[in-house]
C-alpha cells in the first residue's frame, strides 16, 4: 500500500510552507534520508529529506503551491504500484504576480544553484533563457545578476519590487515589535581567560575558531542552569512550550537575507565539532539549502555584529522564540581590578527577553551565569 508523504511541521510560526521544487520526479526511486523537495517558510528555503524508501508514485501538491503542514503532498510505494484516490491536499495558496510581472512555470531540466533560482524568481525571469557559466552549463548567481544588469536602466532612482525574503524578514521584526513585550539588559564580560583558551586551540591546529563558538557553547549552559529562559509562550492556552535540549539559534547574514539556523546543544560538542557544525551550518544558509535539522526549534539565538566593529547594540526577540542575545566586539579596554587599572579584553552583551516568558530577575541571573562562564574562558 502507497504511503502519504505529508508536509511536515518545521516550527515555524506559519503553518502555510510553499512548495519551490521537487528534487525527484515521479517514477524515480528515492531513499530514506535524502532530500525529495525543496520548501520555503516564513523564515527561510529548506531542504526536506524522504522519510522512507520506495518509488515517487504521484505528486499532488506541485511546485509553487502552498500546503499547510501535515497535508498530503505525494505517494511513496512499490513499482507498478496503484494510488488509491484520495481527496487532494488542503492547498492554502499558490504563487501569483501582476499580470506584468508572471513568473514563469518552473522547469526541473534547469540546472541551476538554489540561490540563482530565487533570484529569478524574484525577478519575473526564465531560466530557460539564461546560460549558464558554471560546471554542466549550471546557471549560477552571477549568470542572472547579469542578465538582471543588462536590462538596468539609468535614473536618479529605482523603484522595485520587494523580494520576498525581505518581505518575510520584514512581516517578522514587525511582529516582534508589536506582539512581543521585551526587556533588555546589558553587561561586559571580561574575555581575558577566553582570549587565552582561543589563543592556545588555534596554535593546536584548531582553525576557525571564534568567540562566536565560545559564545554559543556559554549559553547553552546557561540555558541549562535557567530552564525558564529555555521555554517559549504560545498564545494557545496561553502555555509555555518548554524544551528538553539546550538548542541555541545563531542569527546568519546571507546577502540581502537573514537567516536562522538552530545549533544543537553547542556545550555537548568538542570545539573541533562545534567549529565544523557551525561552518556547516554558514554554508548551508548563503547558498538557500537549510535543513530540517537547522530549522528546529530553539527558544534563543545569538546575533554577533562584533565582526564589524560594533560595540553593542539590541536585538528584536524572534516571534517564535523568548530571547535573543546581542553580541558586540571584543576590545581592549582600561578596567579596575583589586584598585588598580589594567587594559583587559572587554565584551558587551545585550540580552532581550520575552516578558511574559521571564522577569528582569530571571534574565539578569542568566546574564550573570553567562558572564561567569565566559569569564573562565567558555570552554
Amino acid at each position: 500500500m502507497a504511503t502519504e508523504i505529508r508536509m511536515p511541521a518545521l516550527g515555524q510560526t506559519s503553518d502555510e510552507l510553499r512548495i519551490l521544487r521537487w528534487l525527484k520526479a515521479e517514477g524515480e526511486a528515492i531513499k530514506a534520508g535524502e532530500p525529495l523537495l525543496e520548501v520555503e517558510t516564513d523564515k527561510a528555503t529548506l531542504e526536506v529529506e524522504a522519510a522512507v524508501a520506495g518509488i515517487l508514485l504521484k505528486i499532488v501538491c506541485a511546485e509553487e503551491e502552498s500546503a499547510e503542514a501535515g497535508a498530503v503532498i505525494a505517494y511513496v510505494g512499490k513499482e507498478g504500484e496503484r494510488v488509491d484516490a484520495s481527496p487532494p491536499p488542503k492547498v492554502l495558496s499558490q504563487a501569483s504576480s501582476s499580470a506584468g510581472n508572471q513568473l514563469p512555470p518552473p522547469s526541473a531540466k534547469v540546472l541551476a544553484t538554489p540561490v540563482a533560482r530565487h533570484l529569478a524568481r524574484e525577478h519575473a525571469i526564465d531560466l530557460g533563457q539564461v546560460r549558464g557559466s558554471g560546471p554542466g552549463g549550471r546557471i549560477e548567481k552571477k549568470d542572472v545578476e547579469a542578465l538582471i544588469g543588462a536590462g538596468a536602466t539609468q535614473a536618479a532612482y529605482t523603484d522595485s519590487p520587494v523580494p520576498r525574503h525581505r518581505q518575510r524578514i520584514a512581516q517578522r521584526v514587525l511582529q516582534s515589535a508589536r506582539e512581543v513585550p521585551q526587556i533588555r539588559l546589558t553587561l561586559a564580560v571580561d574575555m581575558e581567560q577566553a582570549r587565552t583558551l582561543l589563543e592556545e586551540e588555534r596554535a593546536a591546529g584548531l582553525e576557525g575558531l571564534t568567540y562566536t563558538h565560545l559564545i554559543l557553547r556559554a549559553a547553552a549552559q546557561a540555558l541549562r542552569v535557567h530552564p525558564h529562559l529555555n521555554r517559549v509562550w504560545l498564545d494557545q492556552g496561553p502555555q509555555y512550550r518548554s524544551y528538553a535540549q539546550a538548542d541555541v539559534g545563531l542569527v546568519i547574514a546571507a546577502e540581502d537575507n537573514l537567516l536562522v539556523a538552530t545549533i544543537p546543544e553547542p556545550d555537548k560538542l568538542p570545539l573541533g565539532g562545534l567549529v565544523a557544525q557551525v561552518r556547516g551550518a554558514v554554508e548551508r544558509a548563503r547558498r538557500g539549502a537549510l535543513t530540517q535539522q537547522d530549522a528546529a526549534p530553539a527558544a534563543l539565538s545569538v546575533s554577533n555584529l562584533g565582526m564589524y566593529g560594533v560595540d553593542e547594540f539590541e536585538a528584536l526577540v524572534d516571534p517564535a522564540q523568548s530571547a535573543m542575545l546581542a553580541v558586540g566586539r571584543v576590545a581592549d579596554q582600561v578596567v579596575v581590578r583589586d584598585r588598580g587599572m589594567y587594559i583587559a579584553p572587554q565584551l558587551k552583551l545585550s540580552l532581550s527577553v520575552d516578558h511574559r516568558v521571564a522577569d528582569g530577575a530571571l534574565a539578569a541571573q542568566f546574564m550573570q551565569t553567562l558572564r561567569e562562564i565566559l569569564e573562565k574562558g567558555g570552554g
